[in-house]
């Protein structure tokens, strides 16, 4: 599965793409900054991925909410969580696969 993360510290993108990958999924990460090209980006994101995990701490008011919209109009599940760490990586996996199941 193909998930992207909005928000969160960029500085842990590789750690959350290393947890991912450990699960067997692929992680792509967007800063949720939606100024400029952010915009554009986080369409193309939400595009590729096939569940979208939108992280609410550290994220601008707008970016969560374009990611909500965008993954409503593509049909994508938007998963909200508060905190960007690989404990709430794991969590969201673990539930995204029992729900498939």
């Amino acid at each position: 599965m193909r998930i992207g993360w909005v928000g969160g510290l960029l500085r842990a993108r590789v750690e959350l793409e290393e947890t991912a990958a450990a699960a067997g999924h692929e992680l792509e990460v967007h800063s949720g900054d939606v100024r400029g090209r952010g915009a554009q980006e986080l369409s193309k994101v939400v595009d590729r991925c096939d569940v979208v995990v939108i992280v609410i701490e550290v994220n601008s008011h707008g970016g969560a909410l374009q990611a909500k919209h965008l993954a409503r109009l593509r049909g994508r599940p938007a998963v909200v969580v508060r905190r960007s760490s690989s404990s709430t990586l794991r969590r969201v996996i673990a539930s995204l696969e029992a729900t498939a199941a």
